[in-house]
């Protein structure tokens, strides 16, 4: 009977029909079953990768396959809700600063130091590349998270207080110009993580245009 179905316009040419019918008090789920998207960093993989970025390993870390998930989180897939379906994804790093980043997230810092610190010059960069770290901690972002240079600069600046006068970041890559990376955003399968050292820190005692490249 034509009064019984309705036609709504939609996207042109598709055809959509709902016939799903349920007895009062009850509700249908459209959906035959519902798709659980992860995406996973493991602790093996983050481990190995920490400590290659710190050159305490020369072995650059490969980012878990499937398999090895499938394999690993086994228990999560044997005990899912019969209608779920569970899809299990290497999450990825986004590696910012050093040589190990891609070209285009390649930086130094720029720092001025006040004449009166009790710091030396190499404390001083370990100090800032300890900050750093931290500031970039995975238990501190999450996947698809962007990157403020300001907010890093206040965490530096909290942390040595009359230390420090002033510190900028100074993009490496030629194409690149101050003030390009002070924004960073990441996929949503991508988290950041730091590769930093002392040779990144350079103590000026004035920004020009020429070492900033503005």
């Amino acid at each position: 009977s034509p009064n019984l179905y309705r036609r709504e316009y939609g996207r042109f040419p598709l055809n959509f029909a709902w016939f799903y019918t349920t007895p009062r008090f009850h509700l249908v789920d459209p959906s035959p079953s519902n798709i659980i998207d992860t995406f996973i960093i493991t602790t093996g993989y983050y481990q190995s990768l920490l400590r290659f970025l710190e050159n305490r390993s020369d072995i650059e870390p490969t980012i878990p396959t499937p398999l090895d998930l499938r394999t690993s989180y086994n228990d999560l897939l044997q005990n899912r809700m019969i209608s779920d379906t569970i899809i299990l994804q290497s999450g990825s790093f986004k590696i910012l600063f050093g040589s190990r980043a891609i070209p285009e997230l390649r930086a130094t810092f720029k720092i001025i130091r006040p004449t009166n610190s009790t710091l030396t010059d190499n404390e001083l960069k370990v100090r800032v590349v300890d900050i750093i770290r931290r500031f970039l901690d995975i238990e501190h972002w999450d996947f698809g998270d962007s990157f403020y240079f300001t907010e890093l600069a206040a965490s530096v600046h909290a942390n040595l207080g009359p230390d420090i006068n002033s510190i900028v970041l100074v993009p490496s890559f030629v194409s690149n110009q101050f003030g390009d990376m002070f924004q960073v955003e990441t996929r949503e399968d991508e988290i950041f993580i730091a590769d930093i050292s002392t040779n990144d820190i350079e103590i000026v005692q004035s920004y020009t245009s020429e070492n900033i490249r503005q």
